[in-house]
């Protein structure tokens, strides 16, 4: 048994803020999602996005009903679970202080807990800064470190 068929209908401002949305939106999964709503205001049916996207009819129907419920603002990623992090260095200038910082302090991590509090204007502790600094190893610094091979130079006997 086949369900009714859905479609949105657009007026012509939520039109307009939806292509916006699709053309300059921050997030890829925001602007397709804007994509969505478009394409069912064009006449596109929900198996025709489907197969566009490559998502399920459910995602689809969720993304739907989001949309009708709360307009545009539905169509970004709400908050996960879990804590956010207490200091984030992701921009270039912080990251290279960050690093400084360390470097200038690797035996003695108390002066890098001031610096932290005196810059971000937030308080961690030695174990939170040890897993930052643990988890930046991880992402790829480490590789850097380890000692390069000559594949002439090993013997294969």
């Amino acid at each position: 048994m086949k369900g009714k068929k859905r479609y949105i209908n657009l007026t012509e401002r939520e039109r307009s803020k939806l292509e916006i949305g699709y053309k300059s939106g921050k997030k890829n999964t925001f602007r397709t999602r804007c994509h969505y709503i478009l394409l069912s205001d064009q006449g596109f049916s929900m198996k025709e996005i489907c197969k566009i996207h490559s998502i399920s009819q459910i995602s689809l129907g969720k993304w739907y009903t989001r949309y009708e419920e709360q307009g545009i603002e539905g169509l970004h990623t709400a908050k996960g679970p879990g804590r956010p992090q207490i200091v984030r260095i992701d921009n270039e200038a912080d990251s290279k202080l960050f690093e400084k910082w360390v470097e200038d302090n690797a035996q003695n991590l108390k002066p890098v807990l001031v610096e932290i509090e005196k810059h971000f204007g937030k308080t961690i502790s030695k174990r939170t800064l040890q897993r930052i600094l643990k988890k930046r190893t991880i992402s790829g610094n480490a590789s850097d470190e380890l000692p390069q091979v000559n594949p002439t130079n090993l013997n294969t006997n």
